[in-house]
């Protein structure tokens, strides 16, 4: 597609659309279409778009046909945009991809008009039923194959193939088995399989956030954050690391997408990271662990917090409300780490020259802020997700007209439908792959059947548990886009959770993180994979290198479950708030002990007293606290005495 269409989350007009297309199945989509498809992706673009924000706004229609016209106008999308292989024709969708649209539209038009003589005949489905099942299918397969990579799409084959064959399987996996009609049927014509859960969230509140993330970035919410990072952070010390930090929090805001937040912020911090001194691998895996951190940065957190709030039945605010400690620890322990490095080597901030001058980005953009606020208003009044993301499109839209920078007329709509539609394909094709894990999953029992046999593993210890689940997750993560593993990893692991006694809010949100981790998770870690293109340093050594910065997000959740004031659960606000502080000392604590630097280099003892004394004040707690300080002033007391050491010698 030409570029006139704008910027979206896949093309971020610097160097990193290149790294993204190589990075991401995503993003390998046709670029310069003829005219005549231009036109046609165009126009079904702003009606996809048009039909979720009026459905939003003025009731859609019954669930099952919502789902399937959501799906129609996705799949015919993908053929458009996506190539079979690299070898197909670039400039215009192929004769198999023609066949490909009549046949998604034939199964989707099938789908909703059929639903009520469905339900009529008393859910009993007829031989043309299981016909165009069957194509369903292999649609939803290789849309998967052409747009979320081959991860997901074994997975969702996997499962499927064991639905089938499982009763040949010996031992506690094996199940009674199931005909190819039975399954057909529970992924096509239940509210299980490709449109269960996943695929109605994707199709109610996903689009919706997407859309608005989309009109915050083209009224120029990015450039204000960014110029706000440079001024907060840009001559302090390590200053673009640090911008790196501050600026990718406030984007992930916006976004939630952990290769797009790279692509976008790396392009801009991490040529400025090298410049002061930082190495190319330090500064990709400064971005990729700060980027990463969007995805549980409230209030929009990627997209994994709307699927919590469904499974939960609680509000979506909530969800928020109780990431708010985590994520400030989280980037409070990035932050730290960078400022430990910078001094470590000697590094300085930027020049007074080089930093923008904020008054005049706040007097240009400032304005397009509030809907944010208005969004957050909506919300903890228990409005709506879809009531509050309308209206607060709708503020964004009007807003956008006071300034000139900032308007937003049709000839910025039309590239701004065109980029929220593309950017919800992947999203939506990931949900109704991750469906039929999840029918899978309900089908054969497996998931109750591995739940007992991890807890009979663990021999009971809650600890063993945690960390058997966290691997679930981040194995499962590795490639998967972040919904579609939250999805397939709270399936799996949260039964498990629960059987330990663990509450549902605690358990998911651990589920949560290390879905959201599994992206700079070696070896298979995307966003240091962006972040490693775009700094021209290897891939491991990124990948490792934000491991380590993002060593707090794997030891956060564990105290989501032992200590569950971090996530807002207490008996009052001043326990909450001593959980916060603590929470804080810790990760820079943890820091300490991860750079193995305070005023001088630490040996290896000093190092191990820190990172004790980071985790007992993570943990809230006053045995737990009493423990941290302990530890905190044996740990200083040694570090201090080095240096006065260091000292004498040198005169």
């Amino acid at each position: 597609m030409a570029r006139e269409f704008g910027v979206t989350e896949c093309e971020p007009a610097t160097q990193g659309e290149a790294v993204l297309r190589k990075a991401t199945k995503e993003c390998g989509y046709r670029t310069e279409m003829a005219p005549f498809w231009t036109t046609a992706i165009i126009v079904l673009s702003c009606v996809f778009i048009l039909y979720h924000l009026i459905t939003s706004r003025f009731g859609m229609p019954p669930m099952f046909k919502h789902r399937a016209i959501h799906l129609g106008f996705i799949l015919c999308l993908v053929w458009m945009y996506y190539p079979a292989s690299k070898r197909s024709v670039q400039s215009r969708p192929s004769a198999v991809d023609m066949v490909l649209i009549v046949a998604s539209i034939a199964v989707c038009g099938y789908t909703v008009f059929n639903v009520d003589a469905f339900a009529l005949r008393g859910g009993v489905a007829l031989q043309r039923d299981y016909y165009f099942g069957a194509v369903a299918i292999l649609l939803v397969l290789e849309a998967c194959r052409r747009v979320a990579g081959k991860g997901l799409l074994i997975l969702a084959i996997v499962f499927l193939l064991y639905a089938l064959f499982g009763r040949y399987i010996p031992g506690v996996l094996s199940h009674r088995g199931y005909t190819i009609q039975r399954v057909i049927y529970q992924m096509y014509l239940t509210t299980e399989g490709i449109y269960g859960l996943p695929i109605g969230i994707a199709a109610t509140y996903l689009v919706l956030f997407i859309v608005f993330s989309s009109f915050l970035e083209k009224s120029g919410l990015g450039t204000l954050f960014n110029d706000v990072s440079l001024a907060l952070g840009g001559r302090l010390v390590g200053g673009p690391a640090k911008v790196a930090v501050i600026g990718s929090g406030l984007v992930g805001m916006i976004s939630g997408s952990a290769a797009t937040n790279v692509a976008t912020s790396g392009a801009f911090t991490i040529p400025l990271m090298k410049k002061i001194g930082y190495k190319p691998y330090f500064a990709g895996a400064i971005e990729a662990a700060a980027s990463t951190g969007g995805q549980i940065m409230p209030p929009i957190m990627g997209t994994g917090a709307f699927i919590m709030a469904e499974f939960l039945g609680i509000p979506y605010i909530s969800i928020a409300a109780a990431a708010i400690i985590p994520a400030v620890l989280y980037f409070a322990a990035v932050y730290f780490q960078v400022d430990l490095r910078a001094r470590k080597i000697g590094l300085t901030g930027m020049a007074k020259e080089d930093i923008p001058d904020v008054k005049k980005t706040i007097l240009r953009y400032g304005h397009m802020f509030l809907p944010i606020i208005i969004l957050v208003v909506l919300l903890m009044q228990h409005f709506t997700p879809l009531y509050a993301a309308f209206y607060s499109i709708l503020v964004t839209w009007v807003l956008s007209f006071l300034r000139k920078e900032t308007r937003m007329g049709v000839d910025k709509l039309i590239p701004l439908a065109v980029s929220s539609a593309r950017s919800c394909l992947s999203l939506s094709v990931a949900m109704a792959n991750a469906g039929f894990v999840v029918a899978v999953l309900s089908m054969t029992g497996i998931g109750i059947i591995l739940a007992d046999n991890i807890v009979a593993l663990s021999h009971g210890s809650l600890f063993v548990t945690l960390v058997l689940c966290m691997v679930v997750s981040i194995v499962l993560g590795m490639g998967l886009p972040t919904s579609a593993c939250y999805i397939i990893a709270a399936t799996i692991a949260v039964p498990i959770l629960h059987e330990m006694q663990v509450p549902g809010l605690q358990a998911h949100f651990f589920v949560f993180y290390f879905a959201c981790l599994s992206t700079v998770t070696p070896p298979v870690a995307l966003a240091s994979y962006v972040a490693a293109g775009m700094s021209g340093a290897g891939t491991n050594e990124v990948g490792w290198a934000a491991f380590k910065l993002a060593l707090a997000g794997f030891i956060v959740p564990f105290f989501f479950i032992y200590a569950p004031a971090i996530l807002l659960v207490a008996d009052s606000a001043a326990v909450i708030a001593w959980a916060a502080i603590s929470g804080l000392m810790g990760a820079a604590l943890l820091s300490v002990a991860v750079e193995g630097f305070l005023f001088i280099p630490l040996p290896w003892i000093l190092r191990v007293l820190f990172f004790g004394a980071a985790l007992s004040l993570i943990a809230p707690g006053v045995h737990s606290d009493l423990i941290g300080f302990g530890l905190t002033a044996a740990a200083f007391a040694g570090t201090l005495f080095l240096r006065k050491r260091e000292v004498s010698r040198r005169e």
